[in-house]
């Protein structure tokens, strides 16, 4: 992102907001090549957004993006990862929350639809890639996969190997032991017992 203000002093103003709004719920602050992190409990994350977009100094206007990142070993397993841009001064800054206790399927985040409406798209995706479900979403569906699918494929035990269809399915989640259906094409991702790219030029 052209001309933002990544020097970390820039931001002690945000952080010092954080802090005073939640006080010791601003569980850890990470300074990293430039980038703020501020991590926060999922139950505050609507308060410090709206606290960050409502600050007439701080004004984070623009939500950039929402992500996730799936730790499978680690309790909490997720985090859920918010991007900010003041439009007005240029600083950037990044939420993160912990969500996933262990044996939680579905784990539950707040939406913060209300604070910033372009999370509609974000918290759908990322519900559909890592079933992570926000609270208040006010239309939380699949936006990428079909309706009907059951597991999330960005979590990191979604198998590479694909799953076992009735028919018809696609060429993407076709089995390695199965033949393609007429008209799908080489699958092209792996092959039995190769790499990724690996192709047998017999098949």
């Amino acid at each position: 992102m052209a001309d933002v203000d990544t020097d970390p002093a820039a931001n002690a103003p945000t952080v010092a907001l954080a802090r005073q709004v939640l006080g010791d719920d601003v569980l850890e602050v990470v300074e990293h090549r430039g980038e703020t992190t501020i991590v926060v409990p999922p139950a505050r994350i609507v308060e410090l957004a709206q606290a960050l977009r409502d600050a007439p100094d701080l004004r984070y206007d623009f939500l950039a993006d929402i992500t996730a990142v799936d730790w499978p070993d680690r309790v909490p397993r997720y985090d859920v990862v918010y991007h900010l841009l003041s439009i007005p001064t240029r600083a950037v800054v990044r939420l993160k929350v912990r969500a996933g206790d262990e044996g939680e399927e579905q784990p539950h985040v707040p939406s913060v639809t209300s604070v910033w409406p372009a999370a509609n798209w974000y918290e759908r995706e990322v519900f559909d890639l890592f079933g992570i479900i926000f609270d208040g979403h006010p239309d939380l569906r699949r936006i990428l996969m079909p309706e009907d699918w059951t597991s999330h494929p960005l979590r990191k035990d979604y198998p590479l190997t694909g799953f076992t269809l009735p028919e018809p399915h696609w060429g993407g989640q076709v089995p390695f032991g199965e033949p393609l259906p007429p008209g799908i094409g080489q699958q092209t991702l792996r092959t039995p017992g190769g790499v990724p790219g690996d192709i047998d030029p017999e098949k």
